[in-house]
């Protein structure tokens, strides 16, 4: 091929790049920008009727209208029996909780609301002293550090703890309450904001006995590529496996938002990969 055919064809290609990264970022990013509903149905003997829980993680102080009132609009509609919070609400690059604490105050009158912290949380109230967790318990929160409470909904009757501990230190603060937790009679549902917990061969909470755990952090990889799906995660690296859906680890269903945001100054935008919000419907039939 001479030589100027070659430029052409690299040219070209690099136009047609061009033009298709154009194109994603003019008509297809901004309808990404809107969240989605998830809809996962799971089954247990141990509940005795049926149960809607609507799952929130990952919001990192965005707003889906002004003070969050779309994302309360549809939160509402759904008619969830529980709202389970996985973490990372808010951002450890801001001192300002003022939109986590006025979304909550919204969701407690809708139902009864359950908040695990995350990494961008809990450091913070831990060492710096953020008041967070005081501030969602006065507004009815029930705020989930490395313990559990015994719920009844309706018929059923379940335990829902949660896990405020990364992995790296669940050895030292957290397996005393979840062996605890785990020992318990009846459902139990755990919100745990890394996933990695379930990670092949090294999670520690593989083999536990827990019906349902629920998890966010992984933002769904950011980039989700066609037919490969995530990209890459920083706990995980390349290609990781827990960043979405519902898979079942031993027992546990193990299901993981994709989440709301992304971390106050975010360069990468999410690619392929709209916000989340998760629907569980237990015993739907």
């Amino acid at each position: 091929m001479k030589k100027w055919k070659k430029v052409l064809l690299h040219v070209l290609t690099v136009l047609l790049v061009m033009a298709g990264v154009c194109g994603y970022f003019l008509f297809l990013y901004p309808h990404e920008q809107d969240f989605v509903e998830s809809y996962y149905k799971v089954q247990s003997d141990k509940l005795t009727s049926h149960l809607r829980i609507v799952q929130l993680s990952d919001l990192h102080l965005r707003e889906f209208g002004e003070n969050n009132c779309d994302l309360v609009a549809r939160i509402r509609a759904l008619k969830p029996d529980i709202i389970a919070i996985t973490g990372d609400m808010n951002d450890k690059k801001s001192d300002d909780t003022h939109v986590v604490t006025d979304l909550c105050a919204q969701l407690v009158e809708i139902a009864p609301v359950y908040y695990v912290p995350g990494n961008h949380e809990w450091p913070k109230i831990v060492f710096e002293g953020s008041k967070l967790a005081s501030d969602l318990e006065a507004l009815g929160v029930h705020f989930l550090a490395d313990k559990y409470e015994t719920v009844t909904i309706g018929s059923n009757t379940l335990l829902i703890g949660g896990i405020a501990e990364a992995p790296v230190s669940y050895e030292k603060y957290a397996s005393g309450f979840l062996e605890d937790f785990a020992a318990q009679p009846g459902y139990k549902m755990l919100l745990v904001h890394y996933p990695e917990y379930y990670a092949e061969d090294t999670g520690a909470l593989i083999g536990k006995d827990i019906d349902m755990a629920l998890c966010g952090h992984a933002h769904g990889g950011q980039v989700r590529l066609p037919f490969l799906g995530a990209l890459y995660t920083p706990d995980q690296g390349f290609l990781p496996d827990l960043t979405e859906g519902v898979q079942t680890i031993s027992g546990t269903k193990v299901i993981i938002s994709r989440g709301l945001g992304d971390d106050v100054g975010q360069i990468l935008p999410r690619i392929n990969n709209p916000p989340e919000l998760v629907i569980i419907d237990a015993n739907w039939y």
